[in-house]
């Protein structure tokens, strides 16, 4: 996969996730995302806010990527909204060319919505060729929408807990560890609630590569797609009783495979235009 990278006037690529990402070096999502990010040029900034242990964690990046050629590693913790309005943050996210957010405990990333720093990234995103990765709680809090929490077995209110996210990738709600944790109920449930999201339920040490209303599948695992656009839900009368749901498509992509997200079409091979190539 030869990706080009940055650059001012070209739109950026998402790398989402599913957590437990292989961080030996090989194929798998990081190697992906320090390609796109510039290869042995890439910038890299490891925003920690949403784990416990953000030392370990970034130490543990720093040696990944550097054995991958990087040599430009910076953490940055933003443990609270001043920080990710701090001048500061801002000057180290305009020198990154990749953005990677941790995974840890994603109401952590609340803090982060709307911030000074939110909307750096989306104009990086949107304008400066800018790469921004999230692997576990950082996928989900991609999205307009995260999943905060929940479990259960039926596709009901209760069995899910959403929150703003970063707003990085309208109208896609994400669930990550996601065939390893049997979080289809919790992916259906979200999506129950509002039908004109695209559900994206993403397997571990597998991502999704996210540009130009399309992704591409990479990795060891399946990415699960839940289309409700034309489905009829009937809601029970409690949060807690299951909800009837009707026409609900799903589609499995391993690696390889595409899915167009404005067109809500799946496909057996990439979807890239020669520009890409």
């Amino acid at each position: 996969m030869n990706h080009k990278h940055g650059g001012a006037g070209r739109k950026g690529r998402l790398l989402i996730i599913g957590g437990a990402e292989n961080r030996v070096c090989g194929s798998g999502p990081l190697e992906t995302f320090v390609e796109l990010a510039g290869d042995e040029d890439a910038r890299i900034v490891v925003i920690t806010t949403a784990t416990e242990v953000p030392e370990e964690v970034a130490d543990e990046y720093s040696a990944v990527f550097g054995r991958l050629g990087v040599s430009s590693v910076r953490e940055l913790r933003l443990l609270g909204r001043a920080a990710a309005d701090d001048a500061a943050t801002l000057r180290a996210l305009e020198m990154a060319t990749g953005v990677l957010f941790s995974g840890g405990d994603q109401s952590r990333i609340r803090t982060l919505v709307g911030s000074r720093t939110n909307e750096l990234l989306k104009r990086r995103l949107d304008q400066e060729g800018l790469v921004i990765a999230g692997t576990s709680a950082g996928a989900t809090a991609m999205g307009h929408w995260m999943i905060l929490g929940g479990r259960g077995h039926d596709v009901a209110a209760s069995t899910v807990k959403v929150g703003p996210g970063l707003g990085l990738l309208d109208n896609v709600l994400i669930d990550m560890h996601f065939n390893e944790r049997g979080r289809l109920p919790r992916l259906m449930s979200g999506i129950a609630l509002d039908i004109r999201l695209l559900g994206v339920g993403i397997d571990e040490d597998t991502a999704i590569v996210v540009g130009d209303g399309r992704f591409e599948v990479v990795g060891t695992g399946v990415v699960t797609v839940v289309d409700a656009g034309q489905a009829t839900v009937a809601y029970a009368a409690s949060d807690d009783e299951p909800m009837a749901m009707l026409d609900v498509s799903l589609h499995l992509l391993p690696a390889g495979c595409a899915f167009q997200m404005n067109d809500r079409l799946p496909a057996i091979g990439n979807m890239r235009g020669p520009e890409e190539g």
